[in-house]
């Protein structure tokens, strides 16, 4: 990613104009497929030309300068990195990272969104997908920046032969650095960097998220309920395929009509009360339930942790039922109902897909990963279903499970129990070999 320094970031702002390595743009509406084509396209442009920058939020006169456009929007969630980000994983191939920086201009005192677009690709990049009929942005293109200047694409054997220059450059020292181990002596090491996918900005997502959930939890005491000291789980969601993205107001108005209650506390659920009420952080939405009214909640299960992402992103943390001090009086940390875990996924599954089809996405994919913690020690039991007996032997010696599916949003809710199933069968496997019937 190119080191640029906050004065020049100051200066495509205070100054700003075109060049080969900055593209200055009005205000695009990026909830909007045409306008966030209209983005990747001249971020394609960029990368093959070597990095640069895209200046939001002016327009050009026929001079050929530019002043503030001021049709400057309120909220400027959907430029947040992950927003962005989320584009450059639809549209181009192969994805790399952006950093979106909102630089206050000193003549305006607006901020301006600067996405700086890194070089040194060892490939050409292209366009995965293409704006509505294929107008401004056309599937598997290529896009360079010619003179004008303007993103385009090649129109020449010399624009060929520049950008395949600029590729064996970009690869040329990691030849060197080959020739130079083997002249050693030494074995060459295979040093290849994949591209992040939309799991791996998934998996960045929750980690954020868990970063943001133990800020909060951090000032309680450690055998605290809403700490979930005894194990959590955590589900992860990714919409992968075409929906709008909302502004935060509007997607926290989606969320809290989409949400579906099948079960007394649903996941994602919108309660308007402070401090439990969703808030905009960190250009997500979040809400954290373990304290209330200023009091210290005392069911784990009731303590969920939950953010949503205008790119399509969600995270759920929600602790045990079973560590509830209402729970059988069992001991936290010992149990684990055969019940809970079936409709505790379920239920999520079906409310994160409501969500998707809210904002557009019944064509896309659902990529779910989930996490269950705390499970070493703990002894299958079946409270949920009183008539179903099982043995004292069933119990886990594994302190975590993990588990990954990719499913299409318009056969959750008929395909539910398979995909559930699908998930859990190897977790419920780890207490002594046990098969659900």
């Amino acid at each position: 990613m190119p080191d640029k320094t906050d004065a020049r970031l100051l200066e495509l702002v205070d100054e700003p104009r075109e060049a080969l390595d900055v593209e200055v743009k009005e205000w695009l509406d990026l909830s909007t497929k045409a306008h966030k084509a209209s983005l990747a396209k001249e971020i394609i442009a960029l990368a093959n030309n070597g990095g640069g920058f895209v200046v939001v939020g002016f327009k050009e006169l026929d001079s050929g300068t530019f002043t503030v456009d001021t049709d400057h929007p309120d909220d400027l969630a959907l430029w947040s990195q992950d927003s962005v980000q989320g584009i450059v994983a639809r549209y181009i191939n192969p994805v790399f990272q952006c950093t979106v920086v909102h630089q206050m201009a000193t003549v305006s005192g607006h901020a301006h969104p600067v996405i700086i677009v890194p070089g040194g690709h060892r490939v050409p990049v292209f366009a995965k997908k293409g704006s509505p009929e294929e107008g401004e942005l056309i599937p598997r293109r290529v896009l360079i920046r010619r003179p004008g200047p303007n993103s385009e694409e090649p129109q020449s054997t010399d624009d060929w032969h520049q950008l395949f220059d600029r590729i064996v450059k970009n690869r040329q020292a990691d030849l060197l650095d080959a020739f130079r181990t083997i002249m050693s002596g030494e074995l060459p090491v295979k040093n290849e960097t994949s591209e992040p996918t939309l799991q791996d900005e998934l998996k960045a997502f929750a980690e954020n998220a868990v970063t943001k959930w133990s800020s909060l939890v951090s000032e309680l005491p450690s055998d605290a309920d809403p700490k979930l000291p005894y194990g959590h789980c955590d589900l992860s969601f990714a919409i992968d395929g075409d929906f709008e993205q909302k502004s935060l107001k509007a997607l926290q108005e989606t969320i809290s009509s989409s949400v579906r209650n099948h079960s007394g506390w649903p996941p994602f659920v919108t309660i308007m009360r402070h401090p439990i009420s969703p808030k905009p952080v960190d250009g997500a939405i979040q809400s954290w339930f373990g304290i209330d009214d200023g009091d210290v909640r005392e069911r784990p299960d009731h303590s969920d942790f939950w953010r949503v992402s205008p790119n399509g992103m969600m995270f759920l943390r929600r602790g045990y039922s079973e560590d509830s001090r209402q729970f059988d009086d069992m001991a936290p940390g010992t149990a684990f109902d055969i019940t809970t875990p079936t409709w505790r996924l379920g239920e999520a599954l079906l409310n994160a897909s409501y969500i998707a089809q809210a904002v557009g996405g019944v064509g896309a994919d659902l990529i779910c990963h989930g996490q269950w913690t705390g499970l070493d020690g703990r002894k299958l039991v079946s409270r949920g279903n009183r008539r179903r007996r099982i043995s004292d032997h069933y119990r886990c010696s594994q302190s975590a499970y993990n588990a990954e599916i990719r499913v299409a949003i318009s056969s959750v809710s008929t395909s539910l129990p398979e995909i559930v199933r699908s998930m859990l069968d190897p977790l419920y496997e780890l207490f002594d070999f046990f098969q659900p019937v």
